[in-house]
């Protein structure tokens, strides 16, 4: 009965991490192959971008300065995010695991064709996606600002 268990269970979670690579493969085809790395990037960084958005939220500050202070912080990382990358892959591979690791997800996105995006933010797009999102960016910043 537990083996039977067991193998549902690995085989549930092959899936949910097929299903990872292909939302990968999705928001390169919509957002460019550089954008969809760069997001795979923010994940491995998690901690720095949670300190970035921690200090602006204590410093009273927005979403605009969490992507600037998060695009400073992959900037100052970017030596260390090939080593990160591998990092992740010999740390958080597992059968058991609900997400492949950020490393192999990058890496697949990588050996693909490099795709242009096809959806372009602008300006006033996202001006106009803050202000829809103005009352939960307050939210998870008094959430962050208390945060550890």
């Amino acid at each position: 009965m537990v083996g039977g268990h067991l193998v549902l269970v690995a085989t549930a979670l092959r899936d949910s991490q097929r299903a990872e690579y292909l939302a990968d493969e999705l928001a390169a085809r919509a957002a460019g192959t550089a954008a969809a790395t760069r997001l795979l990037d923010v994940l491995l960084s998690d901690e720095s971008v949670a300190l970035v958005v921690r200090q602006a939220a204590r410093a009273g500050q927005g979403a605009a300065a969490w992507r600037t202070g998060t695009s400073r912080a992959l900037a100052g990382a970017a030596e260390r995010l090939p080593l990160e990358r591998q990092l992740s892959v010999r740390e958080h591979v597992s059968l058991f695991a609900s997400h492949p690791p950020a490393g192999l997800r990058h890496r697949m996105l990588a050996a693909r064709a490099w795709q242009d995006p096809r959806v372009v933010l602008t300006d006033a797009r996202l001006e106009r996606i803050d202000a829809e999102l103005a009352r939960h960016y307050e939210r998870v910043g008094r959430i962050a600002a208390w945060s550890a």
